[in-house]
C-alpha cells in the first residue's frame, strides 16, 4: 500500500514538474515576443538599472533590453542557477549586445576583444531554445557548436557544463586524437547538444549509421573567422550541406568576417552584426602593454634566452611560427636549464599530451609555454604575465588572437614582440589597426650570447642538430609562403647569421626556395624578352627577383610544389642566386660543356720524371710494337699470330708450376692435419712407417698409395684426391721389405 502511494505521489510530482515546466516556458515566449529588440538596434544603446532579483509576476513582461545582470534577462530557472553557481552575475558587453538578439532566435554575427565572455553569448541561447522547445533525448541533435582547435571545444564544453547543470539536455564532445571513435558512433545518436571540431564531426556524418542532423535548431561558430577561412573551406562546405536552412546560427570571433561570399555558405538570414568595440578607440584590452623590439634574426634566440632567464617569477607564453622551431626550442632550452618549468603546444602532439599540457600550465604560476597559433585562439590561459611573440605573425588578426591570451576580461597584462629590420613595418600596420604599440630597444647589458652552448649541444648530439636543421627550414619556409612579400622579403634574412645563431656549423640546403627563387628568374627573363624595347628593362635586370607584382604572385604558387624541372634552352645560363642565399650553402654546379674551349695537352714523363715531347713518346714504344715494326715484310695479322703462341707457351708453363705448387701445398696441409688427428697410433709406430712410405714414394716420384681401412681422420676431400691416384700403378718390386709388409698387413685387413 505504502510502495503504491509513493508511486502516486511521484507520478502526480511529475505532473506538477512539466505543468510548472510549461507555464514557465510560457511567460518566457510572452517577455521575449514583448520585450524583443528592433532589428538591426544596438542593446548597449539602453540601460536598465541594476536588480538582484527577477522581476515580479505583475513585472512578468519587463524589458530586458540593456539589461546588466543575468537575472535580469527571461531565463529559465535552471540556467539561472547554473549561472549563479558558477559566479556569473553580470554582464559583459558582448553579452549584453548578443543576447536579447540571441535569446529572440535571431541570426547574429558577434565581434568583440579577446577575453571579453563571448563563450556564454552564444551557449545560453543555445541552452535556452532547446529547453523551451522541450528537446529530449529522442529528438536527436538540437545544436552544434564548432570550434577550430581541440582545447577550444574543451574549454567550451566544461562552460557548456555549468551552464547547463540543472538541464536534462545531454551533451558531449567530439574532438580529434581520440581513438574510442566506436563509441562515439553508439552514443552520439542521443547527444542533444554537441562540442566539436570540424573534422570529428563530419567523420560521423560520413560513417556513423543513422547520425542525422536534420532537425538542428542552433548552429555556433566560435573563432568563425578562421573557420570560415581556406584551412577548413571544404569541410565546412561538407558540413553545411547536411544541415537544415531553417535554423539559427550564431558567429563570434575577436575578428569577424563580413564577407558576403562566406555569409551565404552559411545561410543567413538578416543577421545582426554587433561588433562592441568597433568604435573603441583600440582594437586590444584596455589593460593590454604592448611593446616591440627590432631584434635581428641571428639574434632573436639571444633574446629570448635573455627575456627567460630575466622573468623566472613570470607566466609567459611564446608563440613560435611552426611545430618544429617549438620542439628545437623546447629540447634545447631544457638542456640550458633556465630555472623555470618549460613545456610545449603545437598540433603534432597527441591529444593526451596536449591537454595535459594545458591544464598544468594553467595551473602553474611560473612557467613558460612555447606553442604555435594552435594556442593563440580563444583558450583562456589564467593570470598570463607575459606573451612573447619571437616570430612575426602573419597578419594583424593574428597577431590580435597571440596578445589576447593576456590581459583576459578585468585583469592586465604585457606583450613583447621580436621583429627583425625587414619586418618593421609590421609595426606600421598595426598602428594602423589601433593597436596601442610601443617600441622599445633591449638592454644589450642583459643579452646573454646562447649560440654557443647550442653549438656544443648539436655537436654532442646528432638527433638534437637534426632538429636545428628542421627548424630553420621550417621557418623559412613560413616566410616563404607568406603573401605579404613587403614585410615577409627571404632575400633579406641573414640566413648564414640565423643558422650560426642555432648553433649549426653550416646552412642547411634550402631546395624548395632555390627551386622557388629558379621559377621566379625564369619569369623576370620572360617578361626581360617580351619588353625589350621598354623602359623597364632595367629594373628587370636589377635583381632576380624582380618588383612586379606577377613576380611576387609566382613566388609562393602553387608551381613551386611541382617536382617537375622547368624546360630550358642549351645556350640559357643557371640563375645567380647563390649571394641571397649565402656564401656557406654547399651545392653542386652542373658541369657543361664548352664549345669554344681550347683542347687539352697531354703530357708523357720517362723515368727520370722527364716530359717527352709528343713525337718522342710515340717513338718509344713496347716490346709488341718493336715486333710489328722489326720486320717490315711481316704482316699485322701473322705478328699478332706470333705474339698469341708465344704467349700461349707461356702460360702454360706457369699453368704446370702453379699446378704444382698447389699439390705441394694441398699435400702439405693433409699431412698436418693427419697428425694432429692421429697422435695415438705415432706412437705404436704404424704411422710413422706409413709417414716414410707416402715420403719414400714421393721421393721416387710416385703417387701417394690409396688407403683401404678406416681412419679417424677420414674425410671426403682424402677420398677425392685418394680417387684420382688410385688409377697409377703401383710397383711393389721398388718398395722396401717393411713397406711390403705394411701394405700386405692393411690388405688383410680391409679383406677381412
Amino acid at each position: 500500500m505504502e510502495k503504491r502511494d509513493g508511486k502516486r505521489k511521484f507520478q502526480r510530482g511529475r505532473k506538477d514538474g512539466r505543468m510548472a515546466e510549461a507555464e514557465e516556458i510560457a511567460q518566457l515566449e510572452a517577455r521575449l515576443s514583448a520585450g524583443a529588440p528592433a532589428p538591426g538596434s544596438n542593446p548597449l544603446a539602453h540601460s536598465l538599472p541594476l536588480q538582484n532579483q527577477q522581476p515580479s509576476d505583475g513585472a512578468a513582461l519587463a524589458p530586458f533590453v540593456g539589461a546588466k545582470l543575468f537575472q535580469q534577462l527571461p531565463l529559465s530557472e535552471r540556467t539561472k542557477r547554473g549561472l549563479t553557481e558558477a559566479k556569473f552575475t553580470h554582464m559583459t558587453a558582448i553579452q549584453r549586445a548578443a543576447l536579447p538578439h540571441g535569446l529572440c532566435g535571431r541570426d547574429v554575427l558577434g565581434a568583440a576583444k579577446t577575453g571579453s565572455g563571448k563563450t556564454l553569448a552564444f551557449l545560453i541561447p543555445a541552452v535556452e531554445k532547446l529547453f523551451r522547445m522541450q528537446w529530449g533525448a529522442m529528438d536527436g541533435v538540437g545544436a552544434l557548436i564548432i570550434s577550430p582547435t581541440r582545447e577550444l571545444a574543451v574549454q567550451i564544453f566544461e562552460e557548456l557544463r555549468k551552464v547547463g547543470k540543472h538541464h536534462s539536455l545531454s551533451g558531449g564532445l567530439l574532438i580529434g586524437g581520440r581513438k574510442d571513435v566506436d563509441s562515439e558512433k553508439g552514443r552520439v545518436n542521443k547527444l542533444n547538444i554537441l562540442v566539436c571540431t570540424p573534422g570529428r564531426l563530419l567523420q560521423h556524418m560520413d560513417e556513423t549509421p543513422n547520425f542525422d542532423c536534420s532537425q538542428l535548431q542552433v548552429l555556433v561558430l566560435d573563432e568563425a573567422d578562421r573557420i570560415l577561412d581556406m584551412g577548413f573551406a571544404n569541410t565546412l562546405n561538407a558540413i553545411v550541406t547536411q544541415l537544415p536552412k531553417q535554423r539559427q546560427t550564431l558567429l563570434f570571433s575577436a575578428t569577424q568576417t563580413k564577407s558576403v561570399k562566406d555569409l551565404a555558405r552559411l545561410s543567413l538570414k538578416d543577421p545582426e552584426y554587433l561588433a562592441v568595440h568597433a568604435e573603441s578607440a583600440v582594437a586590444t584590452p584596455a589593460r593590454l602593454q604592448q611593446t616591440a623590439m627590432i631584434v635581428p634574426l641571428n639574434e632573436k634566440m639571444d633574446t629570448l634566452w635573455s627575456f627567460i632567464k630575466t622573468h623566472l617569477q613570470s607566466k609567459t607564453l611564446v608563440f613560435l611560427s611552426s611545430c618544429k622551431q617549438v620542439k628545437f626550442v623546447l629540447e634545447s632550452f631544457k638542456r640550458l636549464r633556465p630555472g623555470v618549468p618549460l613545456k610545449c603546444l603545437h598540433g603534432r602532439m597527441k591529444q593526451t599530451q596536449r591537454m595535459v599540457v594545458f591544464f598544468k600550465f594553467c595551473e602553474e604560476k611560473h612557467s613558460v609555454l612555447f606553442a604555435t597559433d594552435i594556442a593563440a585562439r580563444g583558450l583562456d590561459f589564467p593570470a598570463v604575465d607575459w606573451v612573447v611573440q619571437v616570430d612575426c605573425p602573419e597578419d594583424v588578426p593574428s597577431y590580435i588572437h597571440r596578445v589576447g591570451r593576456t590581459a583576459r576580461y578585468t585583469s592586465g597584462g604585457r606583450s613583447v614582440i621580436f621583429l627583425s629590420p625587414s619586418e618593421a613595418k609590421m609595426i606600421e600596420e598595426l598602428q594602423a589597426a589601433k593597436i596601442p604599440i610601443k617600441v622599445i630597444k633591449p638592454n644589450r647589458d642583459k643579452i646573454q650570447a646562447v649560440s654557443g652552448p647550442l653549438a656544443g649541444l648539436l655537436s654532442k648530439d646528432p638527433d638534437l642538430k637534426y632538429m636545428a636543421q628542421r627548424a630553420f627550414i621550417t621557418y623559412i619556409r613560413s616566410i616563404h609562403i607568406r603573401g605579404d612579400k613587403e614585410i615577409f622579403d627571404v632575400t633579406k634574412l641573414p640566413l648564414d647569421e640565423y643558422s650560426l645563431s642555432l648553433g649549426l656549423p653550416t646552412t642547411p640546403r634550402i631546395r624548395f626556395l632555390k627551386k622557388g627563387m629558379g621559377t621566379v628568374s625564369e619569369n623576370v627573363k620572360l617578361k626581360h624578352d617580351d619588353d625589350a624595347h621598354t623602359e623597364n628593362d632595367k629594373d628587370s635586370d636589377q635583381s632576380p627577383f624582380g618588383t612586379d607584382e606577377k613576380v611576387s604572385v609566382d613566388l609562393h604558387g602553387e608551381k613551386l610544389l611541382t617536382k617537375k624541372r622547368p624546360v630550358k634552352e642549351e645556350n640559357e645560363q643557371e640563375p645567380k642566386v647563390e649571394d641571397s642565399l649565402g656564401t656557406r650553402i654547399n651545392k653542386k654546379k652542373k658541369l657543361k660543356i664548352n664549345p669554344n674551349r681550347p683542347a687539352g695537352k697531354r703530357f708523357v714523363f720517362d723515368d727520370e720524371g722527364n716530359a717527352l715531347p709528343p713525337l718522342a713518346a710515340f717513338s718509344k714504344g713496347s716490346s709488341d710494337e718493336e715486333l710489328l715494326t722489326k720486320d717490315p715484310g711481316v704482316s699485322l695479322k701473322e705478328a699478332a699470330q706470333e705474339r698469341y703462341q708465344r704467349l700461349k707457351l707461356e702460360m702454360q708453363k706457369r699453368d704446370k708450376e702453379d699446378k704444382l705448387l698447389e699439390k705441394r701445398r694441398l699435400q702439405d696441409k693433409r699431412n698436418k692435419k693427419k697428425q694432429r688427428s692421429r697422435p695415438s697410433e705415432n706412437e705404436n709406430g704404424l704411422n710413422a712407417e706409413e709417414d716414410d712410405l707416402s715420403n719414400e714414394r714421393l721421393q721416387s716420384g710416385l703417387p701417394a698409395q690409396k688407403k683401404y681401412f678406416a681412419d679417424d681422420s677420414f674425410d671426403e676431400s682424402d677420398l677425392e684426391v685418394e680417387d684420382r691416384e688410385a688409377k697409377t700403378n703401383v710397383h711393389v718390386h721398388s718398395l722396401s721389405l717393411s713397406a711390403q709388409e705394411s701394405l700386405a698387413l692393411r690388405m688383410l685387413n680391409f679383406k677381412s
